[in-house]
């Protein structure tokens, strides 16, 4: 059989839920000794482990705007192009909208590749994020068309980008992979320097980033009112951002400081979840939500807010978990209080959640990657 030369093109392989796909397609890729895998970062960064015999390939080093990162496109596509072509590379598979806008530019500089493009999160959001905004839907409207495959991680990152543009492509969803063992592997595994949790204590848990985006502020709204009637609850939230100094001087305000524990990035969250009581969820938008899936593989009960898109597809409705409306802190505390007083089944939650994410299991998932590639199994 001929060796097949392909090649992921990523932003960064920073803390992200596109970079975990992209660190377990290379695993599963660097196993099969009829590919060889190519690896470009536009710019430095790892924070996921990657295979040792893939060494990534680093565009720049040097952190850039907004702006200069759309002008500078088609000189990275060039390239690009030149490295396709000086490594016979049969098939670029991107992720996220610049590395995807490159992908496709690729092409249209003459390079004959299969591009196959990944989107993450609902391309309508850029109808709010002014003139930046603006540039990204013109380009995703002028290029998108172009790429031979477009993979969208959600039915409704897919249903999205089809309201904002006709699409002509062929187009795909394929969820993000949990990989449950190595989940399991890790959630007993003490972190350094972990809260305490304490039996006497209920533990409720955030995962993500401190922005705007996230609503942290939200949750602890919603817990500050819980707290007042039930002194055993303690917040802790998993994540950096640049919210943080202004949820914490939130929390001092309320005199919640020392219930609410703000722990920024940890290496092993699971060690967390497993050890808490209640997720929350609280995203004014999102694409495919890998926290939730993950605290669902802990065995957690967990609340989400009703954003668009992906907790109400992945929750099926409220079968096995509980929704609310976004920015609506009445009822988080009142869907919060059914699973922290009412009268449940842990161990049903527990056996739920495991049953619904084996439709996210990660050899379904590099099956379905392996299709779009066109890699025999």
């Amino acid at each position: 059989m001929q060796t097949k030369n392909i090649l992921i093109l990523s932003a960064t392989m920073q803390k992200g839920g596109a970079e975990r796909v992209i660190s377990l397609l290379l695993k599963e890729l660097d196993m099969n000794q009829n590919i060889n895998v190519h690896f470009i970062m536009l710019e430095d960064g790892i924070e996921y482990d990657i295979p040792s015999k893939i060494k990534p390939i680093v565009f720049s080093t040097i952190p850039k705007s907004g702006i200069k990162k759309l002008i500078e496109l088609p000189f990275i596509a060039w390239r690009l192009k030149r490295y396709i072509g000086n490594n016979h590379i049969e098939t670029v598979i991107s992720f996220l909208y610049r590395p995807n806008y490159i992908n496709i530019l690729c092409t249209l500089l003459g390079s004959k590749h299969k591009s196959i493009i990944n989107i993450r999160s609902t391309t309508s959001r850029y109808k709010k994020e002014g003139l930046l905004g603006k540039v990204n839907l013109f380009l995703v409207k002028s290029l998108f068309n172009k790429a031979d495959m477009i993979i969208s991680n959600s039915k409704g990152v897919d249903e999205d980008l089809k309201s904002l543009m006709s699409i002509t492509t062929d187009t795909k969803v394929i969820h993000n992979p949990v990989d449950v063992e190595y989940i399991n592997s890790k959630k007993n595994i003490l972190e350094d320097n972990a809260v305490d949790f304490l039996y006497n204590k209920k533990y409720i848990i955030s995962v993500g980033r401190l922005i705007p985006l996230k609503r942290n502020g939200d949750l602890i709204d919603a817990f500050y009112k819980l707290q007042k009637k039930d002194d055993s609850l303690e917040l802790i939230f998993l994540g950096d951002g640049s919210l943080k100094s202004t949820l914490v001087a939130h929390c001092k305000k309320l005199e919640i400081n020392d219930k609410v524990h703000f722990l920024g990035n940890v290496s092993n969250p699971f060690y967390y979840l497993d050890k808490s009581d209640l997720f929350v969820m609280n995203s004014e938008i999102e694409g495919f939500p890998n926290v939730l899936v993950e605290a669902m593989a802990v065995g957690l009960p967990v609340v989400s807010s009703d954003c668009k898109n992906g907790p109400r597809e992945i929750l099926v409705d409220e079968k096995y978990g509980l929704l609310y409306p976004v920015g609506d802190t009445k009822v988080l505390i009142e869907k919060m209080k059914i699973y922290l007083y009412g009268n449940i089944d842990k161990k049903e939650i527990k056996t739920k959640n495991l049953t619904r994410i084996q439709d996210f299991n990660i050899d379904k998932s590099m099956a379905q990657y392996k299709k779009a590639l066109d890699i025999e199994e």
